[in-house]
C-alpha cells in the first residue's frame, strides 16, 4: 500500500512519472505478494482490485479520464476485485469519482452518480463527502441538463 499512498501524493502534486512508476511498484509489490490468508486480519480490504481503485483516482488526478475509467472498471473485474460490500465508503467514493470521469469526457448520463448517492447514503465520512461535493459543483455548469439537474436536487 505504501507505493500506492506514494502514488496518489505525487498524482496530486502533478508529477506523472513519478506517481505511475509508484503506480507499477504498487502492483508488482502486490503480486509478489503471498496468499491473502496470509495477511493480517486487519489488511482485508487490500485487494488487486483497490490498487486498479488507486490507480484510477491517481489517472484522474493526471487529467487522464479515459485511463481512469479503464482502471476503475478493472477493478472490479479482476480475479481479485474491489469489495463493494464491504466497503460502503470506499465503494461510494470510487463511484463518485468514476462519474467525474464521465464528466470529463463528456458523458452527461454516465456522470450521474446516484449509485455513489446510494453508497454513501449509509456511510458517514467526510471524505466521502467531500468527494460528492466536489462531483456536484463540477456537474452544476451542466445544470440545464435534466438528469443532471434532477441529480443535484436529489443531492442538494
Amino acid at each position: 500500500m505504501l507505493p500506492a499512498r506514494q502514488a496518489r501524493a505525487h498524482s496530486t502534486a502533478g508529477e506523472p512519472k513519478t506517481a505511475y512508476r509508484a503506480i507499477d511498484a504498487a502492483f508488482a509489490a502486490y503480486d509478489r505478494a503471498g496468499p491473502a490468508a496470509h495477511d493480517l486480519p486487519s489488511m482485508y480490504w487490500l485487494s488487486h482490485g483497490e490498487a486498479h481503485e488507486v490507480a484510477a483516482s491517481c489517472a484522474l488526478s493526471l487529467g487522464e479520464p479515459g485511463r481512469a475509467l479503464e482502471h476503475f472498471y478493472a477493478a472490479l473485474r479482476h480475479e481479485g476485485p474491489y469489495d463493494t460490500t464491504t466497503e460502503a465508503r470506499g465503494t461510494g467514493i470510487y463511484l463518485a469519482r468514476q462519474a467525474e470521469a464521465h464528466l470529463t469526457l463528456g458523458d452527461l448520463d454516465a456522470a450521474i452518480a446516484e449509485r455513489a448517492i446510494e453508497q454513501l447514503g449509509g456511510a458517514d465520512s467526510a471524505r466521502g463527502t467531500s468527494t460528492l461535493a466536489e462531483l456536484r459543483g463540477q456537474l452544476a455548469i451542466h445544470r440545464k441538463a435534466r438528469p443532471v439537474a434532477d441529480f443535484l436536487d436529489l443531492t442538494a
